[in-house]
């Protein structure tokens, strides 16, 4: 008879374990407290309290009325792009070589940094070489950061992960103008979160993983579908198929423990769920609310959880009746917005193109009213698309999400849980985990895929 899993939360993390557990035969029941699949990443209404929506008039079809962020991939996205793969969708997300990161800087001028056909390191030492974005003193100075994070000589300091990352910076020898030109868009990009709030070890671990790899990790792609329709729905019909039990609008309230396992878990109406298996993809905050106190003093490694801190983020689409040639990413220096998604809408029959806006760690913009957010990203727009001036907006959504990122600040990476708990049959699974990664879609997956194997791996030797 096959051992019994029940997922808590519908989100990557926890329909990833899902489809790998089901497709090894485990008899998986998933629990979702909303009214869709998907978690923070994807809503088409509010969510329950983390997360406040203005919907104007847009496509219901089009990724962007589902998406809280603009959906980019990298080429270091390595577990998603394999989990896409055996849906059989990794076919719909290109990494054209034309698409690279680029820079809008004061003047407007826009920067685009390089990715040339040679190995890594030499390639991301060649494209800082060529960065027209900064003075040839600064390029220098970028070269020296590539080449001591690659080679480790000399090495690194030991105390990374209990300073910044703009301090850290300032200690090699990075100007202002680079360290808010380059380093501070491209560290809100990839961690939810600025150069002097993250750990050094934590923007080091990002340019290692992006840059100073194979040279396909520094990659990008925008796909025109969105993980809705990429990961979330194929995942959710692969497991339906399967036998997987899924259930929606049911909340879990408190776990249940013997001694030294999960015995249950009460639901909103007061019934009890039990398996063998517990595997839980909530965030932190959430997780840490269905402890019992008893476990919460007990277990550093739960009291822990009540030290992690996040990261506020403010998502803006905007649908316009003009249309662009093929997606573009835009990181941006000194501006309300930090990074900007245009990209062609084809998921309409009125085509036009979606300009999605995004600015992270900035609290205050959360308050602010709807039509200011708007008239700010219509600045943005007109700053970084002179072209795009006299375009009809046809519709906007705005996203406010007060959690949105881990905050990976220092001290953070000792404070995230492995997957495996104290107690044997609950894992964790989420961005938050410690991955090894900032909080994003991939550590989501990657996570997911984690405990799923440890459960496998375990029952595994235990037959033996």
């Amino acid at each position: 008879m096959s051992s019994s899993v029940l997922v808590i939360g519908g989100g990557p993390a926890g329909l990833t374990a899902a489809l790998r557990l089901s497709t090894h035969g485990y008899a998986v029941r998933l629990l979702e407290q909303r009214s869709e699949l998907g978690g923070r990443l994807i809503s088409s209404g509010p969510g329950p309290g983390d997360c406040r929506t203005r919907q104007g008039s847009f496509p219901h079809e089009s990724a962007a009325y589902t998406e809280h962020f603009p959906t980019v991939l990298l080429g270091c996205n390595t577990a998603t792009l394999a989990v896409l793969k055996s849906l059989g969708t990794r076919h719909l997300v290109e990494f054209p070589q034309q698409l690279r990161f680029e820079f809008l800087l004061p003047g407007p001028r826009r920067v685009r940094l390089g990715r040339p056909w040679v190995p890594r390191p030499l390639g991301a030492i060649l494209s800082a070489a060529t960065f027209r974005g900064l003075p040839l003193r600064d390029r220098w100075r970028v070269l020296s950061v590539l080449e001591r994070t690659w080679e480790g000589d000399p090495a690194l300091s030991l105390d990374l992960e209990s300073r910044s990352g703009e301090d850290w910076l300032k200690d090699i020898g990075q100007s202002d103008t680079s360290r808010a030109q380059f380093w501070a868009p491209l560290a809100r990009f990839l961690t939810g979160d600025d150069v002097a709030v993250i750990s050094a070890s934590a923007l080091i671990n990002m340019v290692r993983r992006c840059f100073l790899s194979a040279r396909q990790h520094s990659a990008l792609a925008i796909p025109t579908r969105g993980i809705a329709s990429l990961l979330v729905e194929p995942i959710h019909d692969r497991i339906a198929r399967s036998g997987a039990v899924i259930r929606l609008e049911t909340r879990a309230t408190q776990f249940q423990f013997d001694t030294n396992r999960v015995i249950g878990v009460v639901l909103q109406d007061g019934t009890v769920s039990s398996a063998d298996w517990y595997l839980v993809a909530l965030p932190h905050r959430q997780f840490v609310a269905l402890l019992p106190e008893r476990a919460l003093t007990h277990f550093s490694y739960f009291q822990q959880l009540t030290q992690l801190t996040d990261s506020s983020a403010l998502t803006l689409h905007v649908w316009i009746d003009c249309s662009v040639p093929s997606p573009q990413l835009l990181l941006l220096a000194h501006r309300s917005y930090h990074w900007i998604v245009c990209r062609p809408n084809h998921d309409s029959e009125q085509k036009g193109c979606i300009i999605s806006l995004v600015a992270v760690g900035r609290p205050e913009l959360l308050e602010r009213p709807d039509q200011e957010l708007l008239d700010i990203a219509l600045s943005e727009v007109a700053y970084a698309f002179p072209g795009l001036t006299t375009a009809k907006v046809l519709g906007s959504r705005i996203i406010r999400q007060p959690h949105a990122y881990l905050s990976m600040r220092p001290g953070t990476s000792l404070l995230r849980p492995l997957q495996q708990s104290p107690y044997p049959n609950l894992l964790l699974a989420g961005d938050w985990t410690d991955t090894g990664l900032p909080a994003s879609l991939e550590g989501a997956v990657l996570s997911g895929i984690r405990c799923a194997e440890a459960i496998i791996t375990t029952e595994a030797t235990e037959n033996l």
